[in-house]
């Protein structure tokens, strides 16, 4: 049984639907959690799951921007927090793998040290804001 298909607590989100408000995240401060469908994303490498299966994701804010990824370390697909949200170094700087301590650039997903693979990256989703909500998909 794939563990992707165990029972979902985080809110599913589907392409062109509200993932959150910006007003519930702050730079370098919790994640918002959720889940995407496979069916909704781009295969990868190492996927490894049904077009039905779910998978948990996050959404951050770092600087003035936002992005979201994968909630899955490019070391051992495991997700990176260290607590629900919690996917920030204590300097608020980098994303950290809780199990692994992968070090990612918040900006663009790189794996900056730690064991991941030479070039790995997390996994990005596409986003789109209007106004002040923030959603999963592109225009």
């Amino acid at each position: 049984m794939n563990t992707s298909r165990l029972p979902i607590q985080d809110p599913i989100v589907k392409k062109g639907e509200l993932i959150c408000h910006q007003d519930s995240l702050s730079s370098g401060g919790k994640a918002f959690r959720f889940q995407v469908q496979c069916a909704q994303i781009e295969a990868f490498p190492g996927m490894n799951a049904d077009d039905e299966d779910y998978l948990p994701a996050f959404l951050i804010q770092y600087g003035d921007r936002y992005y979201a990824y994968l909630n899955r370390c490019a070391h051992v697909s495991m997700e990176l927090d260290w607590n629900p949200g919690d996917v920030f170094n204590e300097e608020q700087t980098y994303i950290v793998c809780a199990t692994h301590y992968a070090v990612y650039d918040p900006s663009n997903g790189q794996c900056l040290g730690g064991p991941c693979p030479k070039g790995a990256k997390l996994i990005a989703l596409p986003i789109y804001q209007i106004d002040q909500q923030i959603y999963f998909g592109s225009l």
